[in-house]
């Protein structure tokens, strides 16, 4: 008998690895990610895991960052009733903070809602003016006659170039850019909300505690970033999976008292939006909301069934759909609201 080729006797060594996985391990599986039996029939086949651990390997971020553009429509208001313009603005270090906005008809003053994009990097004036010309949720909150403004800050983590960098430092850049905000014409100072998504979120929560504003509006914020601050090294949002998983592990003492130091002077209501409870949903409801309530801050949660991360921004790769647009708008709306009214 000739002997099997080489490739075939290596394959036949593998197979039985392929089916290995015993029931134990699928169950184990199946109890840390309930979120992977995706037909929801109450049990996880070893292809059901399979596809979760390979979906598992992607950007957590993905959905939203800097590459993810949302293809629903925004409202259209021409740019001769709303010019988008720019205002120049740098950190005492130097770092271009320069700003896009845009205002409403009418004199004012105006509510005035700040944008901060997802992702840990530097966003460019042409992606923040696109942003306001295009987006759904942008687009809308300057059609129900908020000043709009769409701002950016230095990375989170070490860049290639020796560029400023780091996550506290970004928290500066963004109150600098929102005190100057509260000194254009025609914006009232007591209405100026924040709305951050992934890492703008954190960073509008973290900023709250440098500067007053009247509320935050955070999508799903990246606490993983305050969690393990990655100055002085580069980074991306994959090297966060690990946390993801178990993050009151890396709550050391040390971790619990500097992020409760900047919580505490936080003043103003905060509201967190969620979509589906993967990802970021363990850092932002074992340590997050749980830190912030003990200390007495005013948080409320609006969850989205159906969608993941980045659905704030009616990013369509997220599920999101003109439908969970218009419902984020009605709670954000609602929100601020109530809270204007107090």
């Amino acid at each position: 008998m000739k002997p099997l080729p080489l490739i075939l006797v290596a394959f036949a060594a593998i197979l039985p690895q392929l089916h290995s996985q015993s029931d134990p391990q699928v169950e184990r599986y199946f109890q840390q990610f309930p979120e992977a039996d995706a037909n929801g029939d109450g049990t996880l086949t070893r292809e059901e895991a399979r596809i979760h651990r390979q979906n598992a390997r992607r950007d957590p971020s993905e959905g939203d960052n800097l590459n993810s553009q949302s293809r629903l429509p925004g409202i259209v208001i021409s740019e001769k009733t709303s010019p988008v313009k720019v205002v120049e603005l740098k950190s005492p270090d130097g770092v271009d903070l320069s700003y896009a906005y845009r205002m409403p008809p009418g004199s004012g003053p105006h509510p005035t809602i700040v944008f901060f994009h997802g992702g840990g990097g530097m966003s460019n004036l042409g992606a923040l003016k696109n942003n306001l010309l295009q987006q759904p949720i942008q687009t809308r909150f300057l059609q129900r006659g908020y000043a709009t403004v769409a701002a950016t800050r230095r990375p989170y983590w070490k860049t290639n170039d020796g560029s400023p960098s780091g996550f506290y430092d970004a928290v500066e850049d963004a109150a600098t850019i929102v005190e100057n905000v509260k000194f254009l014409s025609r914006i009232d100072p007591n209405r100026v909300v924040v709305y951050g998504g992934s890492g703008g979120a954190i960073l509008a929560i973290a900023a709250a505690s440098k500067i007053d504003f009247a509320c935050v509006v955070a999508g799903e914020p990246a606490t993983v970033v305050p969690l393990d601050p990655k100055t002085g090294q580069t980074a991306s949002p994959a090297d966060y999976r690990a946390l993801m998983d178990d993050p009151v592990a890396s709550f050391t003492p040390e971790r619990k008292r500097e992020m409760r130091a900047w919580m505490k002077k936080i003043h103003c209501p905060i509201l967190i939006l969620q979509g589906e409870p993967v990802g970021l949903y363990k850092t932002n409801f074992e340590i997050l909301v749980p830190e912030l309530t003990a200390l007495g801050k005013e948080v409320a949660t609006y969850h989205y069934p159906g969608v993941t991360h980045g659905f704030y921004w009616g990013t369509v790769k997220t599920g999101a759909t003109l439908k969970t647009v218009d419902a984020v708008m009605r709670d954000v709306t609602a929100f601020i609201d109530s809270r204007a009214s107090q």
